[in-house]
């Protein structure tokens, strides 16, 4: 019995990425759903590594999935897509976990 790891590097290439991203940019709704669903659970194997909780990390990873079809036009093509899509990744995670600390200090519970 073999198991995959989901953070293993066998991600599609960055030209297949790159066709999927020009496509969603112009209109084309199933290379955007392709281009999500290709990702979609890196995303979330991200999220759990850093909130720790399956649920705070699918609602995080349905969050950052409306960031990315949002934002596609500000992917600027000067890395990766999957660079651009980490960086868009953890920025998201930190502010949450940000937040969950400002709330601690605000309602001074334990």
């Amino acid at each position: 019995m073999s198991v995959t790891n989901p953070l293993a590097d066998n991600s599609p290439t960055d030209h297949e990425d790159q066709s999927l991203v020009t496509r969603a940019r112009s209109g084309d709704r199933k290379a955007l759903e392709d281009l999500i669903q290709r990702h979609q659970r890196w995303i979330y194997n991200i999220a759990v590594r850093m909130l720790y909780h399956p649920q705070d990390a699918e609602d995080a990873t349905q969050e950052i999935l409306v960031k990315v079809m949002t934002r596609l036009s500000s992917f600027e093509d000067r890395s990766s897509f999957r660079t651009w899509l980490y960086r868009v990744v953890v920025n998201h995670l930190l502010n949450v976990k940000r937040g969950r600390e400002e709330q601690k200090s605000i309602s001074f519970s334990v």
